[in-house]
């Protein structure tokens, strides 16, 4: 158990093999989930994949965005290469961590949420979602035709705009920076975590006094409570003491 960061992904109560990836390097200051797609095995694979080059990419001093171009190429080369794999890819947000903050990139639905200690007017911490989600029923409420709440239980909300691995040109790389507070927590989670449980559920768990990781574990019981329907992937990133 590491006291700045908790990783742990979870196949769920209903899917047969767990798609999902986490990547953590304390040295390179680099956290990652992906959540792959196409199939028993290719889903797993191209998640996998794509953690890898970022992972080598970052290493070799390129930036997120050069990274996340990296990794979706050789996903690209891999799916040409071996028919079986033709349709695999995976959603990827990924967090690399500077001297004050840390930038923050993704493509496809995985999701990234800071938690402040700040107290709003329920008197708790709050919660902000930092990335948007690239699918379907995301684009639908950007246009003003959905709600929010429609949007979240929208039949096409697993239907990806965006992906590592797409095969109509390049996907729409997102990127932000953000400096720390005294007190943040970072949330990074594929859909298995946040397409089942309320924002306001992750506000209350994130809020807790627990360590991160027994708030890791809370969250994944908590998807797990509520169906269990997806792969899970978690990880956690404390800001530094001296932020």
């Amino acid at each position: 158990m590491n006291d700045r960061f908790y990783a742990l992904s979870h196949q769920g109560l209903v899917r047969s093999s767990n798609q999902d990836h986490t990547l953590t390097d304390e040295v390179l200051r680099l956290w990652a989930v992906a959540d792959g797609m196409g199939g028993h095995r290719s889903g797993d694979i191209a998640s996998r994949m794509a953690c890898e080059v970022l992972h080598r990419s970052i290493s070799q001093r390129r930036n997120l965005v050069v990274a996340f171009e990296q990794a979706h190429a050789v996903v690209r080369v891999a799916q040409e290469r071996n028919p079986a794999m033709y349709d695999m890819g995976t959603t990827l947000v990924a967090v690399l961590e500077s001297a004050v903050g840390f930038e923050l990139a993704w493509v496809g639905d995985s999701r990234a949420y800071l938690f402040s200690p700040d107290v709003d007017v329920r008197g708790k911490g709050q919660l902000k979602l930092l990335t948007s989600d690239q699918n379907v029923a995301s684009r639908l409420f950007e246009q003003g035709e959905i709600s929010a709440e429609q949007a979240r239980r929208h039949p096409h909300r697993n239907v990806l705009t965006d992906c590592i691995g797409q095969r109509d040109g390049q996907p729409r790389i997102e990127f932000r920076s953000v400096r720390w507070k005294k007190g943040d927590r970072l949330l990074l989670c594929s859909d298995g975590l946040s397409g089942e449980v309320h924002e306001t559920d992750l506000q209350e768990i994130m809020a807790s006094n627990r360590s991160l990781d027994g708030i890791g574990q809370s969250l994944i019981n908590r998807a797990l409570r509520a169906g269990g329907g997806d792969n899970i992937a978690v990880v956690l990133l404390q800001a530094p003491s001296a932020a």
